[in-house]
């Protein structure tokens, strides 16, 4: 099964998917040491306007850049322009967000691509709110976020009838929580932590499954049947 392997942590999810995109968003700046360690695990590489900032900073250009300008500073722009960056620049009136179009994007331009995003947390919830919920949407476009991560958390994807197990470096620190993004998740299974469930029965409107911890060095192990589920990593 394939894996996401990040500096801190590795996912294996139970679906086929191949060479993800990694998507870097005008969010908080992942740190330049993590970004670093992540890249070689992406051949593929975008941003979303001020994410630009993070690449540069980072020591890299991104393929495409798409976007308004309007939070990136214009010098580092026209320099990814003059270095041939593939640039889709929109107009500042519009009603997408430079995160949401770049997804979009992706999914006319690599349809079935799947996406990790970075660059993604911090802010303004209701930007964060709209990100996360902009994944979902784009899957109606072809596009599969598999998670959101940067060296401080992580959100991982889990859609119905699929696995995930994940292996977290520093999981003595680390907090999971499980976060419904449909109406109803069903038949969730969540082994190798303080507080397990089986077969339980989770609704959007009752988000009590936040703050478990892991138990020892296992692997978490989430299950699911049926809906879409955030599987959500943090470090204290």
């Amino acid at each position: 099964m394939p894996a996401l392997r990040f500096p801190d942590a590795e996912a294996v999810f139970q679906e086929e998917f191949f060479e993800p995109l990694l998507l870097v968003a005008g969010g908080r700046k992942p740190s330049v040491s993590w970004m670093r360690q992540l890249l070689p695990e992406f051949s593929t590489r975008w941003c979303a306007d001020s994410g630009l900032i993070s690449c540069f900073e980072a020591g890299f250009l991104p393929e495409r850049l798409v976007g308004d300008g309007d939070s990136t500073p214009p010098e580092l722009w026209q320099q990814a322009v003059d270095a041939g960056v593939s640039v889709t620049r929109h107009p500042v009136d519009k009603d997408l967000t430079d995160f949401q179009l770049a997804l979009f994007t992706a999914g006319d331009e690599m349809h079935g691509k799947p996406v990790v995003v970075t660059g993604c947390w911090g802010g303004r919830f209701d930007h964060l709110w709209a990100n996360i919920f902009s994944a979902l949407w784009a899957k109606e476009n072809g596009v599969r976020v598999l998670a959101f991560a940067d060296e401080q958390e992580m959100l991982f994807l889990l859609e119905g009838g699929k696995s995930l197990d994940i292996r977290l470096h520093n999981g003595e620190r680390a907090v999971i929580s499980l976060l419904p993004l449909t109406a109803e998740c069903a038949g969730v299974n969540l082994a190798n932590v303080r507080w397990e469930l089986k077969d339980s029965l989770l609704l959007q409107k009752r988000p009590y499954t936040v703050s478990n911890r892991t138990e020892k060095k296992k692997n978490v192990s989430v299950t699911l049947q049926k809906g879409i589920l955030g599987v959500y990593c943090g470090w204290l």
